[in-house]
């Protein structure tokens, strides 16, 4: 299953760049040799490709109190092709860890969700060095947990949620910029059986917040 929805990710997001890519057609009734030029001040990169490293917090209290950490750093990848005005199709793709070891055997228990966004990114402002930006979309997660040295079978499962994002690029070079960013998730699974204090969803949403470098061409 976790091969399944890594595939149809990775298809999604393929199809997301060819699309982003191809040229946009002139308006109707007018030949593209007499559209007019673009109202944009300045010629806008068409693709930006970023690595970052984010503060990450999970809502589901059970977790973060059975691993221990309310907040887990790790890195990212981004990558966005910018379609028309300044609207750009985005995606992002990182990996959330957590261990721990068993109250009565000592057994190390991990837990891992692979966490990938994908949506749009509006910038209504374009300065020389700044470029705030806000954004919305999906958020398609895989997570599993396994007991090591024991015959116990890993839990795994698939959730789908959605994300809002703000945050602004600080252009350092032509080609290259900074980004600030903060995003809050609402992604939740509802368990087949409930958990011994009665709850019966899985909450992996929650809160994300970092700075990054990407590269603009």
């Amino acid at each position: 299953m976790r091969t399944s929805i890594t595939r149809t990710i990775a298809a999604g997001f393929i199809a997301l760049l060819l699309i982003g890519s191809a040229p946009w057609p002139a308006a109707a009734g007018q030949d593209e040799s007499t559209a007019p030029a673009t109202t944009e001040p300045q010629a806008q990169p068409r693709f930006r490709i970023g690595v970052y490293f984010e503060g990450s917090m999970l809502n589901d209290k059970n977790l973060t109190d059975f691993f221990g950490h309310s907040q887990r750093n790790l890195p990212g990848f981004e990558a966005s092709v910018h379609t028309l005005y300044n609207i750009d199709v985005w995606a992002s793709y990182r990996i959330y860890t957590d261990k721990t070891k068993t109250t009565f055997y000592g057994k190390e228990d991990k837990f891992k969700l692979n966490q990938a966004s994908l949506g749009l990114v509006y910038r209504p402002i374009v300065w020389k060095v700044f470029e705030p930006f806000v954004g919305a979309g999906f958020e398609i997660y895989s997570y599993s947990e396994k007991i090591e040295g024991t015959d116990l079978p890993a839990t795994s499962g698939n959730a789908f949620g959605f994300h809002f994002q703000g945050g602004t690029y600080v252009n350092i070079f032509k080609f290259l910029s900074g980004k600030l960013f903060f995003r809050l998730n609402g992604v939740k699974k509802t368990l087949a059986e409930a958990l011994p204090d009665g709850t019966t969803k899985l909450d992996l949403g929650g809160k994300e917040f970092g700075v990054g470098l990407v590269f603009k061409f």
